[in-house]
């Protein structure tokens, strides 16, 4: 299998160099189920004890690739790596690094720092996937795939670990290789050097589709694109004018004549796919330019270039920005498109020098409540830095905004989740503090002869034990 990304990288060095994401070497206590749910995994269950205290009870058919069984030490081991690699990972499931501890062999206890419903499905994150606390230079998890050997930089072989508890995994060797560029990850495919490859780009996907040596595989995923619009800078701090860009707009065209037609027309900043996303209910701008002129004239705007900030490592968002231009364009509005790398893109965009950004959001995990937060809330990564500097942010609403996100994250049922939540959600579209896109699908080629791959909405657990090759 062909992966965009090197899958032995620095990052993945407390996992014993190989990637928690794809391989299944390691597991999480929480399963992430197909409809964005959670499920016992290693677990069998969790109680909260009060408000801050969750205990988690471990099965206790698991063994480690090594033969030893899961205990509750080697979970408190494997969250202790977490929390010294990411200085973020405490904010972020809301545990301080000393607040997991091992109540006898088979309980693990976590102490959040405040109510927060939605920690089991946090911990279901491929991060959290537990590992032997005597691990050599060869991983151990608990997993259906040990690995069997690691070429740095460039590729891991694993084979079935043939006493899981699920019963062995079907392909006999499976190989993960770092092929970074996009074009080169089809032609590999394409010549039959690799049974599967992530990441194909959605402009060559009908034509591997309708090859008769090679298939492809979509699923709609918990990601969205969208265009954050800041509110805090001139001329996009006039409302009428946001929802002028976003009459502007037709996401149907995006998705179509960019996307090729794999991915979803949004009608909010979450993906339908997410449990409390309220796409049904939320209203359509349009397209209709003759509106988007008539509230260009209503507002304030006076002729000023709004700035469209893109990522360089995102062909699409080029494509993208180029048809939002000329539309912004076609509705009297100037702009210009910018374009950073990887490294500083963030930076820039947090720092509010644009008008307007294209970014994708999406969760890796059952609980997407930190993907509301780190967008809307003054608080959230994405506001944080300005709000703090000068009481702004960029895309954050207000107070108001601030208050409900704080009540999803302490609902505990969906129901009241989806109140809170979807009241945000319309609050940022009606004001236009964005301009919805699209929900996201991936796309995986394959050859024809291969099957079995078990789909998932997040790309990163799609499941390979029931691969085959008809030869």
């Amino acid at each position: 299998m062909a992966l965009a990304q090197d899958p032995t990288r620095e990052k993945w060095d407390i996992y014993g160099g190989i990637t928690p994401y794809y391989t299944h070497v390691f597991e999480p206590l929480v399963d992430t189920t197909d409809d964005m749910g959670t499920e016992p995994l290693l677990a069998t269950e969790w109680e909260a004890v009060d408000e801050t205290t969750w205990d988690f009870s471990l099965r206790e058919d698991v063994t480690f690739h090594n033969g030893d069984p899961l205990t509750a030490n080697a979970v408190v081991h494997s969250f202790d790596l977490v929390f010294e690699q990411w200085s973020y990972v405490p904010g972020w499931i809301g545990v301080e690094s000393d607040g997991v501890t091992a109540v006898d062999d088979s309980t693990v206890r976590f102490q959040t720092t405040e109510p927060f419903p939605a920690f089991p499905g946090t911990i279901s994150h491929n991060y959290f996937g537990i590992q032997h606390p005597d691990t050599g230079e060869t991983p151990v998890g608990t997993g259906p795939f040990q690995v069997e050997s690691t070429e740095e930089e460039q590729s891991i072989t694993l084979t079935p670990y043939e006493d899981y508890r699920g019963g062995t995994a079907t392909p006999t060797e499976l190989t993960f290789e770092w092929i970074k560029d996009s074009n080169t990850r089809v032609q590999t495919l394409q010549k039959g050097s690799v049974d599967i490859a992530q990441k194909i780009p959605k402009s060559r996907a009908t034509a591997i589709d309708d090859a008769s040596e090679t298939a492809i595989e979509t699923q709609l995923t918990p990601q969205a694109g969208l265009v954050a619009v800041n509110l805090y800078k001139s001329p996009t701090d006039d409302e009428q004018l946001r929802q002028a860009l976003n009459w502007a707009v037709d996401q149907s065209q995006i998705v179509e004549s960019v996307l090729n037609g794999i991915g979803k027309p949004a009608r909010g900043p979450i993906s339908s796919i997410i449990p409390w996303a309220v796409h049904d209910d939320l209203p359509t701008y349009g397209p209709d330019r003759n509106q988007a002129r008539e509230l260009v004239e209503k507002s304030g705007y006076s002729g000023e270039t709004l700035s469209i900030l893109i990522n360089s490592e995102n062909t699409d968002d080029r494509t993208i920005a180029e048809i939002l231009s000329g539309w912004l364009e076609d509705s009297n509005v100037a702009s210009e498109i910018r374009q950073v790398d990887p490294a500083s893109f963030y930076d820039t965009f947090s720092s509010g020098e644009a008008n307007l950004t294209l970014v994708s959001f999406g969760s890796n995990s059952a609980a997407c409540d930190y993907l509301i937060r780190a967008m809307f809330h003054s608080e959230g990564n994405d506001n944080r830095k300005l709000h703090e500097q000068n009481g702004t942010g960029i895309y954050n609403p207000g107070t108001e905004v601030d208050r409900l996100i704080e009540q999803g994250y302490q609902a505990e049922t969906q129901a009241e989740k989806r109140e809170h939540y979807g009241e945000v959600q319309q609050r940022v579209v009606d004001t236009g503090a964005v301009i919805p896109l699209y929900y996201n699908e991936y796309v995986f080629g394959r050859q024809s002869n291969v099957s079995g791959i078990d789909g998932h909405p997040v790309d990163n657990m799609v499941d390979w034990s029931g691969l085959s090759r008809k030869q």
